[in-house]
C-alpha cells in the first residue's frame, strides 16, 4: 500500500502524531528508545540508540528534543 512511499514509517509517526496531538519529535525519541536503534540521517547506517553520533560517519544521529514547551519556546529566535 505505500510501496511508493520513500518514507512509509515516517508517514505512520506524522498520522499517529496528528491523531493523537503528539509532539512527532518526541514520538521519534520514544520510538528510537523502543526499539533500541537508530538510522543515521547521512549515511542510513543502524546505530545504538543511545548513541549521540554515528559510528560510521561521526553525524549527529538526532536533534536534542526539549522536555516541555517552555523550553521549546526559549530556545526559538
Amino acid at each position: 500500500m505505500f510501496d511508493d512511499r520513500e518514507d512509509s514509517g515516517s508517514y505512520h509517526d506524522m498520522t499517529i502524531a496528528t491523531l493523537y496531538r503528539l509532539d512527532p519529535d518526541k514520538l521519534k525519541a520514544v520510538r528510537r528508545a523502543i526499539s533500541g536503534s537508530t538510522r543515521c540521517p547521512q549515511c542510513d547506517a543502524l546505530n545504538r540508540a543511545d548513541q549521540p553520533r554515528c559510528e560510521k560517519c561521526g553525524a549527529k544521529l538526532y536533534p536534542e528534543v526539549p522536555d516541555n514547551d517552555e523550553e521549546k519556546a526559549a530556545s526559538d529566535p
